[in-house]
């Protein structure tokens, strides 16, 4: 074995010639067809220090079986030194996907700047384990030079590389990257310029916002648009005083004269959620621009507040536009499932109002969808009083399992009495499974064995 002959060695270990008897003691076991004593070789490579070894284990490589390959790649990897990389390159082009998947991998340890183009590509030809082995190791490289590296070949790539190499601006977070990934937002290839706005959410500031704002106009893309604004409002976020997060967007929009444009920014305004912005998006409401009628109607029923549930409701009763009365109620209903301190009666209210209001049964299973996360009596109240409906009891019987859950502790007797009646009812067995697991669980009983 090879560690007894290591001991016999004695007090040769500190000469030369002990490690290359060392060296070649290791050469053999390799060679030797032996996995276990191949195992034990490579156990110990990764331990014994200078570059002779790293040369004589680069030099076996190619002559070993692949899976004695993927070993000796993961010790050359953990060895960390870099004269192997001629070899380690290489075994990347290796016929067996194993081996090309260990070399990429140790690529990422033992590569420099150098190794961009080589993993950008091989991510950009490869799928499964040999594409996320490419990028790790792209996401990995050490090195002050890597950044620039990425950033400088950045605009000559071709565009699948341009991909890559812009998802690994943002995996490395690389903020240097704002001016470049702006740049790349304009490519010819669609798939480069949602990239880019992808990552301009990870890597820009809020200082940087000016600029973001004003790549959103002019932009011809829908899709476009709408990775734009989403990358605005995730920058805005990134402000810590809530009351100057829709600033730089406020500002803007005096100046946006397209109708696409300012419809660009009261959707940013939406997302940011800033109640300083209320007052533009209720005047948009009321201007004779469609457009700009639907962009704040929207932006209202994204808000991640309930504040806007006025303006909403008002619109869902009021509005002589078929379409935005339909928004404007999903939105209504979405903003009464947010956190507030409304009264759990004044909440169900509002859902009623919302089931009135509702112009076909589809909308009327959503606003039931909606009661059944409102965890209160006055909503299993409601739900309950839907188990006759022929229409809906199948979302009255879903939303009453979900609020007993919610509140039996709390509410123990309405809801065995609710949850009684959806297992008498229902003709749906998955609704029966849930409704008696959930009865159990009231009842302090064990779930029953499958």
């Amino acid at each position: 074995m090879i560690w007894l002959a290591l001991a016999t060695l004695g007090p040769m270990a500190g000469r030369a010639v002990a490690q290359d008897e060392i060296i070649n003691l290791v050469m053999d076991e390799l060679k030797s067809g032996d996995p276990e004593r191949q195992t034990g070789a490579i156990a110990l490579v990764r331990d014994i220090p200078g570059p002779a070894v790293t040369k004589a284990l680069s030099d076996e490589l190619p002559n070993l079986s692949p899976a004695v390959q993927v070993q000796v790649l993961s010790a050359l990897a953990d060895r960390g030194d870099a004269t192997a990389m001629p070899a380690v390159t290489e075994a990347s082009n290796a016929s067996d996907q194993a081996v090309r998947v260990a070399a990429l991998k140790a690529v990422g340890q033992l590569g420099d700047a150098s190794s961009v183009p080589l993993l950008a590509q091989r991510a950009t030809e490869t799928r499964g384990q040999e594409q996320k082995a490419a990028r790790d190791s792209l996401y990995r490289l050490r090195g002050e030079d890597i950044a620039p590296a990425i950033l400088t070949r950045l605009p000559s790539a071709s565009a699948k590389v341009k991909v890559e190499l812009i998802r690994a601006v943002g995996e490395r977070n690389i903020t240097a990257g704002v001016e470049p990934l702006l740049d790349a937002t304009k490519d010819e290839d669609r798939k480069v310029r949602l990239a880019a706005f992808k990552v301009l959410k990870v890597v820009a500031a809020p200082g940087d916002l000016p600029a973001l704002v004003d790549r959103i106009l002019n932009l011809a893309s829908e899709s476009d648009r709408n990775e734009a604004e989403k990358m605005v409002a995730a920058v805005a976020h990134k402000i810590e005083d809530p009351a100057q997060q829709a600033a730089t967007v406020l500002s803007a929009l005096p100046n946006a004269t397209d109708i696409k444009d300012h419809a660009s920014l009261l959707r940013i305004l939406g997302r940011i959620g800033d109640s300083a912005a209320l007052p533009n998006l209720r005047a948009a409401l009321a201007s004779n621009e469609k457009v700009l009628q639907d962009a704040a109607l929207r932006a209202l029923s994204d808000w991640p507040t309930p504040e806007p549930i006025p303006d909403l409701l008002t619109i869902a009763q009021t509005s002589k536009n078929a379409t935005h009365k339909v928004l404007a109620l999903r939105g209504f209903v979405r903003l009464l499932g947010l956190e507030s301190d409304r009264p759990a009666a004044e909440t169900v209210a509002m859902y009623n109002k919302a089931m009135n209001l509702a112009p076909s049964i589809s909308e009327k299973k959503r606003v039931l969808s909606g009661v059944g996360g409102a965890a209160s009596l006055p909503a299993l109240e409601m739900a309950t009083g839907y188990l006759e409906d022929t229409e809906l009891h199948l979302e009255a019987e879903s939303a009453i399992v979900r609020l007993a859950r919610a509140i039996h502790a709390q509410h123990k007797a309405p809801c065995r009495e609710a949850l009684a009646k959806v297992i008498a009812k229902t003709k749906n067995e998955t609704i029966r499974t849930q409704a008696q697991e959930a009865l159990d669980l009231l009842e302090g009983r064990e779930p029953a064995p499958d």
